[in-house]
Formats: structure tokens, C-alpha cells, sequence
């Protein structure tokens, strides 16, 4: 389908003069949470009745692949401790590497995700909340954009701010990797475990106006899945920014980027990375509420 991106460009562009101004700030919890960049779950979740129009490239493609990963969804509140996330990845050739601008286009993968926040229910300032993501591939995407595997990803999250540096607040999640083939060839990334695999992440978060630091550490380990005795450590510092309206165009949208540096040892070796991505948000809830005219 080459037009599928043209066809969801051009609905972003029709309905931006419509959309919601969102106030510039802190990222929330689901902000921060920019694959590649910052993994781990957070338990914040979004206020009741909130619905955002989701867009994020994955700059990255443009110097390690042939085509450009664009995954654009909505998140709603259901209330202000249950919300539920929808996304389609959008791809296309951008021109830079081999395959030339726009020879190839379509639908790569299917998110679906839910979480639910319990509150303080731990005392002591922890937050806590779980949750599940659920990926699979679409169509026939490039091997290089795909791992060609179907996930089902539940966990459990806890946060909580420092008592005497409300800035800084530390973070550890507890979750099960549950991985299923398709009729699609599995292509996994360096130290990228095929099997299904317990993990444990923890850090921490420093706030400094708009930019939030982030350092993350994970361990994976697929012994449970019975196949597999392999283990994988990563370590990922990053930061995450809320652009200013000044360096953005349009005023419906809140454009968060981030930037993330990944250091793993696993079966493949010692493995380094480097991700940049940009998210922007757009919030409907505006159209539900606008004042009415009144003689």
C-alpha cells in the first residue's frame, strides 16, 4: 500500500487547525516512554476522557535502514487510572540508503496496550501499576524493520519521587516477554532474545524543566522459556525533551525528542547503540469541549 503514509499525512494535516492546544512541560509518564530510547513502563497514566493522536518517527532508519518506521496511534483515559493504546507502524522508503524514495510503502505492525494505576497501595510514595503490550507484524514488511515475531509483553511498574530531591524519582518494573512466530522469517536484532523471557528493569529519573535524564538498566533472561539458558544486561542513559512552540510549527501539538544511547551484553557479545526519535502528541478532548454560542 504506497500511499498509506501519503493517505495519514494528509489526515493529520486536515485535522491539526482542529486539534487541541497542549501546554508545554514536564513529559508524562507515557511521554518518557520512547522505545529504544526509554523502555521501562512508568505507572502514570492518562486523565479521564484524554485522547491523543500519537505520531513517532524513528529517525534512526535514516542512517541504519532503507526505510523510515513512522508508528502513529491514539491513547485514551477511560478514567484517570485505566487507559488503553492503539498504534499502526507506518513505513516507507526514504531515499537515503539503497532502496530509492518512496519504491516501497505500507504497513509494518500492530500495538495494542492497556494499563491499569492502582495508586500508593505499597506506602512510602510508591506508585504502582500494571499493564500489557501486545505487538505482532502486518503484511510483509522488510526484513529490516521487522523481527518477524508476535509479542504478548504483561507487567508490573513502581515509581516513586525522592523525599528530599522531589526531582529525581526512582523506578523498577517486573514483566514476562511472551514470543510467538509468524509466517513471516524471525530476523532478530544483536543480543535480541527469540524466546520467551522474564525481565526485571530499574533507575531512575531526573527532572530539569523541560528535559527529563533517564537511566535505565535491564536484565532478560529466557532460561524460563526451557529452550534457551541466555541472559542479556542493558544499559541505556538517555535524555527526553519537550521541545518549546518555538522550534515547532503548528500550535495543536506537543513535540517530545529523545535521544538515548543502548549498551547490551548478551549471546551476540557487547553490543552499542545509538536511537533518536521524536514524538508528537495531539489532544482531542478540546472537540468535546467546546463552548457553545450562546445570543
Amino acid at each position: 500500500m504506497k500511499t498509506t503514509l501519503g493517505l495519514a499525512l494528509g489526515l493529520l494535516c486536515a485535522v491539526a487547525p482542529l486539534l487541541a492546544e497542549v501546554p508545554a512541560g514536564k513529559p508524562t509518564d507515557d511521554e518518557l516512554r520512547i522505545r529504544g530510547v526509554f523502555d521501562s513502563a512508568l505507572p502514570g497514566t492518562e486523565r479521564k476522557n484524554s485522547l491523543r493522536l500519537i505520531v513517532h518517527p524513528h529517525f534512526g532508519d535514516l542512517h541504519q535502514r532503507d526505510y523510515l518506521r513512522v508508528p502513529f496511534g491514539l491513547r485514551y483515559g477511560l478514567n484517570d487510572r485505566l487507559e488503553l493504546t492503539g498504534e499502526i507502524e507506518g513505513f516507507f522508503a526514504h531515499g537515503i540508503g539503497q532502496a530509492p524514495a518512496f519504491s516501497r510503502a505500507g504497513l509494518s505492525a500492530l500495538h495494542l496496550g492497556t494499563k491499569y494505576q492502582f495508586g500508593e497501595t505499597w506506602g512510602f510514595g510508591w506508585v504502582t501499576a500494571v499493564g500489557f503490550d501486545f505487538t505482532r507484524p502486518l503484511g510483509n514488511p522488510p526484513g529490516d524493520i521487522s523481527d518477524g515475531l508476535k509479542h504478548f509483553a504483561p507487567y508490573l511498574s513502581f515509581s516513586r519521587r525522592l523525599d528530599t530531591a522531589p526531582d529525581w524519582r526512582v523506578f523498577w518494573s517486573i514483566g514476562f516477554n511472551e514470543v510467538r512466530t509468524t509466517a513471516l522469517p524471525t530476523n532478530l536484532r544483536e543480543n535480541q532474545l527469540g524466546a520467551d523471557a522474564g525481565t526485571l528493569s530499574g533507575g531512575f529519573l531526573r527532572e530539569h524543566g523541560p528535559v527529563t535524564y533517564t537511566f535505565e538498566t535491564t536484565l532478560s533472561s529466557s532460561r524460563l522459556s526451557r529452550r534457551f539458558d541466555h541472559d542479556v544486561i542493558t544499559v541505556r542513559p538517555g535524555l527526553v525533551w519537550v521541545v518549546p512552540r518555538r522550534f515547532t510549527f503548528g500550535d495543536g501539538g506537543r513535540w517530545v525528542l529523545g535521544a538515548g544511547l543502548k549498551l547490551s551484553e548478551g549471546p551476540d557479545g557487547f553490543d552499542v547503540g545509538v536511537s533518536t526519535k521524536l514524538r508528537v502528541n495531539f489532544n482531542f478532548r478540546s472537540l468535546w469541549n467546546t463552548p457553545k454560542n450562546h445570543p
